[in-house]
């Protein structure tokens, strides 16, 4: 098990009305570009980076395969034949049509139930983003028109990795007490309650797993009153384990 540390350094900008959203991405960018993670060795620090970047690439993988099979798909509805197509041209192009959509119909009843098994592990702010895309899925027949469902994969992939590349606030009941919850992409969160408890959490087959670590609550805390800008800037070290 390697113990690594993220260290935040929460930068006040002034928010305006008119560019509220402009300075909301100026700070993650800012915080992304200050993030500096700690380890003993040069060779646990790729371990991390690799870690890190794993579910990004299988995302981004899974995309591309999915647009690839979307393109073909698209293809193939304009071979529609001419009028002045010979009989025998016509019944091979409406046969290789058919075909087509079989492959495609074929491909996307393997894809749906990869993408519902992603979402098991998905956080709770995610879920609800994704909560159209995943109950299309849910209801898509095999004998019904592949795009549709490749239209809901590839919108549950890109809101995943729009998710992994950011820092999302929530507020979560955890161990029957309401938590405020700060994810950092899909790999792990922090969270601190109402009464002194704070923790980890980490993402499972299953779902969300949270471990309370007390100790960690001041820092949570002073991380989520800076971010809240209820406290001057300040420097909050937050472990990160990876198993």
């Amino acid at each position: 098990m390697l113990r690594l540390s993220f260290i935040f350094l929460f930068l006040s900008l002034p928010v305006r009305a008119q560019d509220a959203d402009a300075n909301i991405i100026e700070l993650r960018e800012i915080i992304s570009r200050i993030v500096d993670v700690q380890a003993l060795e040069s060779g646990e620090r790729l371990a991390w980076e690799a870690r890190k970047a794993e579910m990004a690439a299988l995302l981004e993988l899974h995309r591309k395969e999915i647009a690839l099979l979307d393109e073909e798909l698209a293809e193939a509805g304009k071979s529609a034949p001419g009028h002045d197509s010979s009989t025998e041209s016509i019944r091979y192009e409406i046969e290789d049509l058919k075909n087509t959509r079989r492959l495609a119909s074929e491909a996307v009843a393997r894809n749906v139930p990869r993408a519902l098994s992603i979402s098991a592990s998905l956080p709770a702010p995610l879920l609800r983003e994704v909560d159209p895309e995943l109950a299309a899925l849910r209801t898509w027949k095999p004998s019904g028109d592949p795009r549709e469902a490749l239209s809901s994969i590839l919108s549950l992939i890109g809101k995943s990795q729009q998710f992994n590349r950011r820092f999302t606030r929530s507020t979560e009941t955890i161990a029957g007490r309401e938590a405020e919850i700060l994810y950092l992409g899909l790999g792990c969160a922090f969270y601190a309650d109402g009464k002194g408890s704070g923790g980890i959490g980490r993402p499972g087959p299953s779902g969300w797993t949270w471990e309370a670590r007390p100790a960690l609550f001041p820092q949570i805390r002073s991380a989520f009153a800076s971010l809240d800008k209820k406290s001057p800037p300040v420097m909050v070290e937050l472990p990160l384990e990876i198993r």
